[in-house]
């Protein structure tokens, strides 16, 4: 037996028609399907594909391989086919049970009547299913079937049409439109068109051949991630010469492939590494994004509004109330899932829709503000136990995370809470020595003030109770009150009784609380500041700072300190509130 032989009967048991007699006649056949396994690819930063990182959406499409007939001429010379109304057709029957979603689709068809050139053939990409989240789409089942007639009566054109028209809403919901069905939207899809016209199946009496077939999945899922299936259909053109088996021709037209595309968001634009980006959007725009649907494009929240949901959200609930907010957080993340909307998508639309919560920004404070000491370590804490977790779990962090969004994860926190700590730890020091010291100097008896003083006082030089004094505030009687005849450039070590006699000469009315000295805008960790008002008729008029410098952790040094010297003026005004101190501008005014 001739190989060419064999081909042929091979085709016919696959579907083709044998037409009985001598005539010489064309044929369309399908071969039996053969299927590529690839995996599905991961997302950036992720090992592995799971159920909510994609929609998918399965596609077939003709792809030609063989010439062009017209390529050969199409005179009367030559062979022509003398039987006519040769016909056949690929049909898809797709069903997905979990979400009521049935229907049919066309994948070619093939007429052909008497004569060389006159024939059809319609291809066309076709929408097998809406865009479906990965985890609703791996339970699709797909089937093709084949028929193919020398009867007119069979009309197989006018099957196909109908087919055609009862689901040319699927055309909606190809390339270039970015949104469509999802979830159980694709149900009522179902029970709308069931509203139109049958579709006009072939008489009893006509004479076709049919075969049906079961295609693999196009997307599996595993516990270790996701493969896709791509199933490719050759399609052969055969030209039978009745009798004479030898004049037997097999060629290739082409192939029909069916195969999944896959998108990881229909709300937001990806960037170029294929990650999704929703950093630049508003919760309004995410409302007005279409939606298509059985009659035609909704707005995403006319969807959610309309959503089959026994507990449906309050889209605009007290924003002040922590407690409501992230109750119809909840509602809305159920109701996006529900709907079919992957976690791209659902987190995008909850972080705007949170956006209007002051809890919320506040929960995303930035690393900046945290550091601010207008926002003490008690008030970030409280900051950080209302996270939303009634809502949003962990992960949901991450995606938004991912997406660009200005968010703080676990590890954020922790981080932002350990930078503070930091800082508290560095001008706690100063703070508990400048407390102590305040205390000493506010005591209204000189002998008593002395005697707090000693223990906070110790200069290498002096030994215990003694500390090197600085004046940079210029000549207000310093020697004076120390019964000294000069003062060095770099000061006099002073004990403790004499700097009581300081102080409780100078008068002063007031003093500040204790703040850290600021270099660049980074507190010292061993110098601190405070300011003194004074009395009428002090040696001092209005006032001044002094400043106090740590040496393990007893004030080594103390200086009078003008503006020039220590530009304390500039920095309360950029930093009011600094180590829990906060110096108000109208005690700076006293010292004017």
């Amino acid at each position: 037996m001739s190989i060419r032989y064999a081909l042929l009967i091979h085709f016919a048991l696959l579907g083709g028609v044998t037409l009985s007699g001598c005539a010489t006649s064309r044929q369309i056949v399908v071969d039996y399907p053969k299927t590529e396994t690839s995996i599905l690819p991961p997302l950036k930063g992720q090992a592995s594909v799971t159920a909510d990182d994609y929609y998918v959406q399965l596609v077939s499409e003709f792809e030609f391989k063989g010439d062009n007939s017209l390529k050969g001429g199409c005179s009367d010379v030559g062979a022509s086919y003398e039987t006519g109304d040769m016909s056949a057709a690929l049909l898809f029957n797709i069903q997905n049970e979990p979400l009521r979603f049935k229907r049919e689709a066309s994948g070619f068809l093939y007429q052909a009547t008497t004569g060389k050139c006159n024939y059809k053939l319609e291809t066309k990409k076709a929408y097998l299913t809406p865009w479906l989240r990965l985890d609703l789409a791996k339970d699709t089942l797909l089937e093709y079937r084949f028929l193919t007639s020398n009867n007119h009566e069979a009309n197989l054109s006018q099957l196909v049409g109908d087919i055609n028209a009862a689901s040319s809403l699927m055309a909606l919901t190809g390339v270039g439109t970015g949104v469509a069905l999802m979830g159980k939207l694709a149900g009522s899809w179902v029970e709308a068109t069931a509203a139109q016209p049958a579709v006009n199946k072939p008489s009893s009496s006509a004479k076709y051949s049919s075969e049906t077939h079961a295609l693999p999945s196009g997307v599996m899922l595993t516990s270790s991630g996701g493969s896709q299936n791509q199933s490719r259909l050759p399609v052969y053109e055969v030209v039978d010469a009745g009798l004479k088996i030898w004049a037997t021709e097999t060629k290739l037209l082409g192939e029909m492939r069916v195969y999944p595309e896959w998108v990881p968001s229909l709300l937001l634009k990806s960037a170029v590494d294929g990650m999704p980006d929703a950093h630049d959007l508003s919760l309004d725009e995410l409302w007005r994004v279409p939606i298509h649907t059985a009659t035609g494009e909704v707005p995403l929240q006319q969807v959610i509004d309309q959503a089959m949901q026994t507990e449906k959200p309050n889209l605009n609930p007290d924003w002040q109330n922590y407690d409501a907010v992230e109750s119809q957080c909840r509602r809305l993340k159920l109701v996006m899932k529900d709907l079919g909307f992957n976690k791209f998508d659902r987190n995008a639309v909850l972080f705007y829709f949170l956006n209007k919560s002051a809890d919320w920004k506040n929960f995303n404070i930035s690393p900046q503000r945290a550091m601010a000491d207008a926002i003490r370590p008690r008030v970030l804490e409280q900051y950080r136990s209302k996270d939303f977790s009634g809502c949003l779990a962990k992960e949901d962090y991450t995606v938004m995370k991912s997406m660009r969004l200005p968010v703080n994860t676990e590890q954020d926190w922790d981080d932002l809470s350990s930078n503070r700590q930091k800082k508290e730890d560095v001008i706690s020091s100063v703070q508990s020595a400048g407390r102590q010291l305040l205390a000493a100097l506010s005591h209204p008896d000189k002998d008593e003030m002395a005697r707090q003083l000693y223990p906070l006082l110790l200069n290498e030089k002096g030994g215990n109770g003694s500390v090197l004094l600085q004046n940079h505030l210029g000549n207000f009687g310093l020697e004076t009150l120390l019964q000294v005849p000069a003062i060095a450039n770099d000061g006099v070590v002073i004990n403790a009784a004499q700097l009581a006699d300081v102080m409780m000469g100078l008068s002063v009315d007031s003093y500040s609380c204790v703040r850290p000295a600021q270099e660049q805008g980074r507190p010292l960790v061993n110098i601190g500041i405070l300011l003194f008002a004074t009395k009428p008729g002090s040696l001092r008029e209005k006032g001044g700072a002094l400043e106090f410098e740590l040496v393990q952790g007893k004030i080594a040094r103390l200086a009078f300190q003008h503006p020039t010297f220590r530009d304390f003026e500039q920095n309360i005004t950029d930093f009011p509130d600094l180590g829990g101190c906060r110096i108000e501008a109208d005690f700076l005014n006293k010292l004017h």
